[in-house]
């Protein structure tokens, strides 16, 4: 048996994209869901959370959310460069805390959010636009209905690929990370280092959290490179070349792992009933992994767009022609 619901507009993805998107389009007053296929908002942390100070604020993320960085420490196989700051513009997030947040802002406007919902099809109508998606639920078979989706799948784009819309990303970055405890970092300061003992294309990080605190990463540059990140991380820390050999003692507490686009821009991100946000657009930065700070903006004017669309009772790609020109 399948259990039906109505909405005005189903995100897909659970992410700091789709619930922006949630928050903004609940404002308007309409019925949204966002589906998220994780047990828990923020469960898996798949971004080292870098971003900048004012952007935060302006999104209202509490300051005890996020570690200010003020100095920028860069290595090269010949060079290290320190540039310091008066004052901190940069940050690194508590991605779970700060996924959370968005949750809880989302919720209080209204939005419905429904965990562990795998969406497994795409519904769409007579004029073949997309009016709904189907999935699955403990066993249970879904359907939602809807005037708009909002695919803030992430990389896979999963409504954007299931649509023909978009095709999987050629290129793209892969990212593998632990959070961990050090005996002593400055918590300051970040560090981005470049060069084949750190990656054979890529690069590697040191970004604090606070006192004793910090995520220690490597990126590699797909299809440049087979190499693993995750192999190469462990080989970092057995190595410790600077500046990981000034960090003391490293345990690792917990391991990330992710995918980030690195094409730029989709081609086109929105069809008929249908509007792509976050990586699944190819909203992100992959030079610092960079990708809430878009993901969140653009998640909120994605949200409002397709709100107002709704209201207007015309979803048509014509209509959301706004969202690729902000």
């Amino acid at each position: 048996m399948t259990k039906t619901y109505d909405y005005d507009i189903v995100i897909v993805g659970g992410g700091p994209a789709g619930l922006s998107a949630g928050w903004s389009a609940s404002q308007k007053g309409l019925h949204v869901a966002v589906l998220e296929k994780d047990e828990a908002i923020g469960q898996n942390v798949r971004t080292s959370g870098v971003t900048w100070i004012k952007e935060a604020q302006s999104f209202g993320i509490p300051k005890d959310y996020y570690n200010e960085i003020s100095n920028y420490a860069f290595y090269s196989p010949n060079n290290f460069v320190l540039k310091k700051t008066k004052q901190a513009q940069a940050a690194v997030l508590d991605v779970r805390r700060t996924y959370q947040f968005l949750a809880y802002q989302a919720a209080s406007v209204g939005t419905d959010i429904f965990l562990r919902t795998n969406v497994t099809d795409v519904i769409k109508n007579e004029k073949n636009s997309i009016s709904g998606v189907k999935a699955t639920s403990l066993k249970e078979d879904l359907t939602f209905n809807a005037k708009l989706v909002i695919d803030a799948s992430g990389f896979y784009s999963v409504i954007g690929k299931s649509t023909g819309l978009v095709s999987s990303w050629k290129r793209f970055g892969a990212g593998a990370e632990y959070e961990a405890y050090v005996d002593k970092v400055e918590s300051d300061t970040w560090y981005l280092m470049v060069g084949s003992q750190y990656s054979p294309a890529g690069y590697a990080w040191v970004f604090p959290l606070g006192k004793n605190k910090v995520r220690i990463g490597v990126g590699v540059g797909k299809p440049e490179s087979q190499a693993d990140a995750s192999k190469l991380l462990i080989e970092l820390l057995e190595k410790k070349p600077k500046p990981l050999d000034n960090l003391g003692k490293i345990i690792p507490i917990e391991f990330h792992y992710g995918l980030i686009p690195n094409e730029g821009l989709r081609e086109s991100t929105i069809d008929d009933g249908l509007i792509l946000v976050g990586d699944s657009a190819g909203q992100a930065n992959p030079l610092v992994l960079e990708g809430i700070r878009y993901a969140i903006e653009f998640g909120r004017i994605a949200g409002k767009i397709g709100a107002d669309a709704v209201i207007n009772k015309d979803t048509s790609k014509a209509s959301l022609k706004s969202y690729e020109d902000s």
